[in-house]
């Protein structure tokens, strides 16, 4: 999933080039030019066995592990392409791997390093902020109850959006189908999967070949009448796409479209007026009243290399403009996958805001107007791995979430789960001072209730009589 999650990054693949290319590294650059990181590891790792290694080519290592999420080695080769470079991107994405692979203490110690390196970067001045956030969202204690789904393949899948009794997924499930250089896995197309009446679910069908070409399809959404589906699809379909003469590559971007539910099945595929060359639009979600569709993009102006926007669908079924949801949403990092629910609760996955490691998930409503604090969902939906594609059917306290942890079944599976408490909506803090004095109490016990006078959480005050 790798592929779809971080496709053509190219600017950024190319920031972190350490030193100049050479005839030893043509190879394996190639490969890496073309996004084919798998043979690209295999390359690089050939001049580290014939001792012709240095920090450009550690460095090219350990990029190709980050993007295909090997993160034991894609750990072990940022450490060795460090010792001789400090690159701020690279000291970033070091913390990240060390997380992802459990060494919260050994991640610290480079996040500060990367603080003091780039202090202005939202990710520095957030972790900064609050550099013992792990504590904080590990004591949210479990809120979901998480199983892998029985329809899960040896490949990838991921999403899983219900319209009525079908349900939508994205998977490389097919075999047979030509292999994406990246992580040598078949290309992504759209199945649906049939519930039956006592939740289970039938075998995945691909999707009719209106919405499936023999290019990636990714995430759906619906009208709220179901007769219009958006999705993402790579822009070769249309013959968009720009071209590398010294790697003999053409790259595509992203694109959105809308189908027309014509009978049982789609038809009338339409690209969406927010698509352009020069950049990539994905995963969309629809507003429950049909308004507002939500999407990620990496069009020029953002603040990261993904960034969450919204547009309105107009009464014709035009789109409006792109409008960037801002830098509480949007950080320096990848903010990808919204899902706007029927509470109009915005879920996205982020590797910007402080998380266990890799994207996780988190959550913000607008109130009076304004977002409320971003927040994790916590575990057991986040773990140290990449979590997303976080849907929802807020009625049912049910839904869907996808992630490459281990345990899985292939390199990405689909996970079910089933809300077991509420989620805050809000930020409560309380001050606890001398009646006489009104100097701040530490280490006064603070407890809050529900209406029912269940405890909901308990806290201790620090220092400065907060909590």
């Amino acid at each position: 999933m790798k592929n779809f999650k971080t496709l053509l990054l190219i600017t950024l693949m190319s920031s972190l080039c350490l030193t100049a290319q050479n005839s030893d590294t043509k190879k394996a650059d190639k490969y890496f030019a073309r996004f084919e990181f798998v043979k690209a590891a295999e390359s690089y790792n050939k001049l580290v066995e014939n001792g012709k290694a240095d920090a450009y080519v550690y460095g090219q290592l350990a990029e190709s592990y980050y993007n295909i999420f090997d993160t034991e080695s894609a750990e072990r080769y940022y450490a060795k392409a460090l010792e001789t470079s400090d690159q701020p991107e690279m000291v970033y994405k070091y913390a990240q791997m060390l997380k992802a692979n459990g060494k919260y203490e050994a991640s610290n110690v480079q996040m500060d390093k990367f603080a003091s390196m780039r202090p202005a970067d939202d990710r520095a001045t957030a972790y900064l902020k609050n550099p013992n956030y792990l504590p904080k969202i590990l004591e949210q204690g479990k809120k979901f109850n998480v199983q892998n789904a029985d329809f899960n393949s040896t490949q990838s899948d991921f999403g899983g959006t219900l319209q009525g009794d079908q349900l939508y997924i994205t998977s490389g499930r097919n075999d047979s189908r030509k292999t994406y250089g990246w992580n040598d896995q078949p290309f992504l197309d759209i199945y649906t999967i049939n519930k039956n009446s006592d939740g289970t679910y039938q075998e995945a069908v691909l999707a009719n070949n209106k919405v499936n070409t023999r290019f990636h399809e990714g995430l759906v959404s619906f009208s709220p009448d179901g007769k219009t589906m958006y999705f993402s699809r790579e822009s070769y379909f249309e013959k968009d796409y720009q071209k590398d003469s010294l790697s003999s590559t053409r790259f595509s971007q992203l694109y959105l479209f809308k189908a027309t539910k014509l009978g049982d099945d789609w038809d009338t595929v339409e690209s969406l007026s927010v698509n352009s060359e020069n950049y990539s639009v994905k995963n969309p979600t629809v507003s429950a009243d049909g308004k507002t569709i939500y999407f990620a993009s990496n069009m020029p102006g953002g603040y990261g290399d993904f960034d969450i926007y919204k547009a309105e669908i107009k009464a014709d079924g035009t789109i409006g403009e792109a409008v960037n949801l801002g830098q509480k949403v949007n950080t320096e990092g990848q903010e990808m996958f919204p899902y706007i629910s029927s509470t109009n609760t915005l879920y996205f996955s982020s590797n910007g805001h402080l998380g266990l490691g890799g994207l996780d998930v988190f959550y913000t409503k607008e109130v009076d107007g304004k977002l409320a604090p971003i927040r994790n969902v916590g575990i057991p939906i986040n773990s140290n791995a990449d979590d997303f594609a976080f849907i929802i059917d807020e009625e049912a306290g049910e839904g869907f979430v996808s992630s490459n942890r281990e345990g899985g079944k292939g390199s990405d599976d689909i996970y079910t789960f089933k809300k077991l408490q509420p989620l805050c909506d809000v930020l409560i803090t309380a001050t606890v001072l001398d009646d006489k004095t009104r100097e701040p109490i530490s280490g006064a016990a603070i407890a809050l209730f529900d209406d029912q006078g269940n405890k909901v959480v308990s806290k201790t005050t620090n220092e400065e009589g907060i909590a």
